[in-house]
């Protein structure tokens, strides 16, 4: 048994509307699926929560998804103000582009927070954004190759040995 790739990224929605602007409109995926989910109890006990019932809606980009939820029962809470990538638990997800800029151009246009302009940090070219949720995004152009990879990870592995 092994890992053959991450299927997709759930996030927990308010305004599910809003978020399709965003994810839909701003990032261009493409919806493929979008259904209202009643309660059932097999979903309550995969999610862990008593009678949940929701929309959900997968939205793809190549070969990879994004599914939104916006849950109706139980009303979930907002991320805090202060949430920040070093917070435990997952805290990003990357969406690699063609242009970093034109992306970055886009979202600040529509009124979304972006930390700073795309920078160059040689693996690639990014920056963070913040979705409609204040969920935290980061929009790259990758440039990393495996070996490239291999050779930084083995440079800082003698460094942790102080070879």
């Amino acid at each position: 048994m092994a890992v053959k790739r991450v299927n997709h990224t759930g996030i927990s929605v308010s305004d599910m509307e809003r978020s399709l602007g965003f994810y839909r409109d701003i990032f261009e995926m493409e919806v493929i699926f979008d259904s209202d989910v009643p309660a059932n109890e097999p979903l309550s006990k995969v999610v862990g929560m008593k009678a949940a019932t929701g929309r959900v809606v997968w939205l793809r980009a190549g070969d990879t998804m994004i599914e939104l939820w916006q849950w109706d029962q139980p009303s979930g809470r907002p991320l805090p103000e202060d949430y920040v990538p070093a917070d435990k638990g997952v805290t990003h997800f990357a969406v690699e582009v063609d242009d970093v800029d034109a992306l970055y151009q886009k979202v600040v246009a529509a009124g979304f927070h972006a930390n700073v302009e795309p920078q160059d940090l040689g693996l690639h070219k990014t920056t963070y954004i913040k979705g409609p949720d204040s969920e935290i995004i980061e929009i790259l152009e990758d440039r990393a190759t495996d070996e490239w990879l291999m050779e930084l990870t083995e440079a800082s592995r003698k460094r942790r040995a102080g070879n």
